[in-house]
């Protein structure tokens, strides 16, 4: 047998005359890595025990890699349940998943309440777990000997029954007196968990229904050493200063009545500066595109959304209700409303793309378990777009779409780290999908090469498109390190076929061509956009999006009557000022700026007043004394029309 061991670029070849194990082979090939922890075989992940009975290609896998640090946290897991059950020998487990958010694991378990207090006594177990070194062996049974080695355990059973076929076989690991139902891969042995740390104790149910058996959840976190977890608990201190939701409140820029509305932000009038200064913006990029503003209602009859297949797909998420004994919907997309822009007239194949952008606010039906500030809302505002467009139009269609993301932010926002995710149709399952395959493949293919063209390194995520047509996603790395889902580019066979809107212009031989329809958001989610960017900036924005701009404040009263004139010239040059001219001590007031994130607080004092000066101080504690408002102006649109990150006029 050839086996062929891949280290990046580089390989090396052996022949073995009988099956082995992959670490067999290692040893063999004289590979040593105290780090390595798993392998993949023909770009299967295994265990290291796992026999290769024919040719195969191998690529190591090390503790601290993407595949390798899922592996510590499912082996976690198990550790956990091992502690519980030797502190416990009453309990029950489940089921012990790896988890994104929070990174880590958690182990569902049948048995007493426990509180935070007994975590440590867990976590404790665990460390002595860790250190006797117990060696986690791979063994595969009958279902017959799965359900008797697993008898007293209902949830196993269960678990037994409906995943493993009679008469076949399945596996379990072991690790000293400790059995536990799991496909794996698995780490060599309990030594390799080095860094981890119990999170939290919640209630649970069995498969999640809230009439299933009660359980405990015993949240965890792995990494693969201690100075990559204290990073990630420095970077969640680092998130609780920046929550949104925190600077939110603060800053007064949004509130949330879950009396009144759950999940339905309410923005102040700051709020809506920010929203505003962003909506502004994205609608400069859209009419430079070439897209044209539209509008739709927020409620349609349930018939446009049976056509649309939002009925069929959607309905779960959507707020239902019935008027006049006609039943409608509140609009979870946009989609169906542009394309009824569309059908309005006939096109030409000169017309194409035709394209529709509107900001508007759509309703979904979140569970609340799932919603959280303005990250996930139930109502909710896109910088929705479609563009129609020719086959043979896709590809520089998705490139100039590229490109405005990559201006928004990479240039506007200073975000230096995207990923750009390319979903195609699970090859193995095309049923499941509308549309030829020779269509899909055009489609993937023209994705494919405006990001290639860009010199984008991109991943590609097989059986993630959606049923109507491949995308694009984009996931935003922020000040801390944190990815967020924001942009999005979808192509779409589905809505524009014959079976639902029919869509159509005419080619250059006056014959009825179906076009593509392009979703797009450059900000996905305007709500979420806000959000991030809030904890992006910890809530000191750059000037040209700061829902207050310039506070002024006075020292004594006689200042009064020039710290108000210059408020007025401020306003009159399209600055958004507010004041503070009460009697508080001016360390007070400019206390109270800085703590509000006001990128410049304008100071008047009697010296200022008498030579129609002012003194400005910026968020960063610099300050100019005794200069003229019109250099100060100069310097302020200056900042506001290039879209300045940073703050420049104390710097001088």
């Amino acid at each position: 047998m050839q086996v062929r061991l891949k280290r990046g670029e580089k390989s090396t070849e052996i022949e073995i005359s009988s099956p082995m194990s992959v670490s067999e082979i290692l040893e063999l090939m004289n590979y040593k890595d105290k780090d390595l922890v798993a392998a993949k075989v023909n770009g299967k992940l295994v265990d290291l025990s796992q026999i290769v009975k024919e040719d195969a290609t191998i690529e190591p896998v090390r503790i601290d890699s993407e595949d390798g640090i899922h592996i510590i946290r499912h082996s976690g897991a198990h550790i956990l349940a091992q502690a519980v059950k030797e502190l416990y020998p009453e309990a029950q487990p489940t089921i012990g998943p790896v988890t994104e958010d929070p990174p880590g694991f958690y182990y569902d378990i049948h048995m007493r309440n426990i509180t935070e207090e007994d975590l440590k006594k867990i976590e404790d177990k665990m460390r002595e777990i860790v250190k006797s070194d117990l060696k986690i062996k791979r063994k595969e049974l009958k279902k017959d000997d799965l359900k008797e080695l697993f008898r007293d355990n209902p949830f196993k059973l269960e678990l037994i029954e409906e995943n493993v076929p009679d008469n076949s076989y399945s596996t379990v690991y072991e690790q000293g007196d400790f059995i536990d139902f799991c496909l794996g891969p698995h780490l060599p042995s309990t030594s390799y968990l080095r860094a981890f740390k119990l999170l939290s104790v919640s209630n649970a149910y069995w498969r999640g229904n809230e009439k299933g058996t009660p359980l405990v959840r015993i949240y965890g976190t792995a990494f693969p050493n201690e100075k990559m977890m204290k990073e990630y608990f420095a970077m969640l201190e680092e998130a609780k200063r920046r929550d949104h939701r925190k600077l939110g409140a603060e800053l007064d820029l949004f509130i949330m009545r879950p009396e009144y509305g759950p999940s339905f932000p309410i923005y102040t009038p700051k709020g809506v500066a920010l929203r505003n200064e962003l909506i502004n913006y994205m609608k400069q990029l859209n009419r430079k595109a070439g897209y044209e503003e539209v509008w739709t209602p927020h409620a349609f009859k349930t018939s446009l959304w049976e056509k649309s297949g939002h009925m069929s797909h959607y309905r779960d998420n959507m707020f239902l209700m019935e008027v006049e004994n006609e039943d409608y919907g509140m609009k979870p997309m946009n989609c169906p409303g542009h394309i009824l822009i569309f059908q309005r007239k006939a096109w030409s194949y000169r017309d194409m793309p035709v394209r529709f952008s509107e900001f508007a606010t759509v309703y979904r039906y979140e569970k609340s378990g799932v919603t959280s500030g303005l990250l996930r809302v139930r109502s909710l505002t896109q910088d929705d777009g479609h563009a129609f467009v020719r086959m043979d139009q896709i590809e520089q269609e998705v490139g100039k779409l590229i490109d405005i993301i990559k201006e928004v932010y990479y240039s506007t926002f200073g975000i230096k780290e995207l990923k750009f995710k390319l979903s195609t149709r699970d090859e193995n399952n095309k049923d499941k999908y509308t549309g030829s395959s020779e269509v899909w493949d055009k489609a993937t293919k023209a994705l494919m090469q405006s990001l290639e063209n860009r010199s984008i390194k991109y991943e590609i995520k097989e059986g993630e498109a959606a049923f109507y047509g491949p995308k694009i996603d984009v996931d935003v790395r922020d000040a801390i390190g944190r990815y967020w889902q924001l942009s999005t580019i979808q192509l779409d066979f589905f809505m524009p076929d014959r079976d639902h809107f029919d869509l159509k212009y005419n080619d250059e031989n006056n014959q009825p061509q179906q076009p593509v329809m392009i979703h797009r958001a450059i900000y996905g989610s305007l709500d979420r956009f806000m959000g991030v960017i809030i904890e992006h900036f910890a809530g000191a924005f750059p000037l040209w999006i700061s829902p207050v701009q310039v506070r002024v404040v006075n020292i004594s009263e006689g200042s009064l009557e020039y710290s108000r004139k210059i408020i007025d010239l401020l306003l009159s040059e399209g600055i958004r000022v507010d004041s503070d001219l009460s009697s508080e001590t001016i360390n007070k007031k400019i206390r109270e700026a800085h703590g509000d994130k006001i990128p410049y607080t304008v100071i008047i004092g009697d010296k200022e007043a008498n030579e129609s000066k002012i003194s400005v101080r910026d968020r960063k504690n610099r300050q100019r004394n005794l200069v003229s408002l019109e250099s100060f102006l100069t310097v302020l649109k200056e900042e506001i029309n290039s879209k300045s990150l940073e703050i420049h006029f104390c710097s001088n």
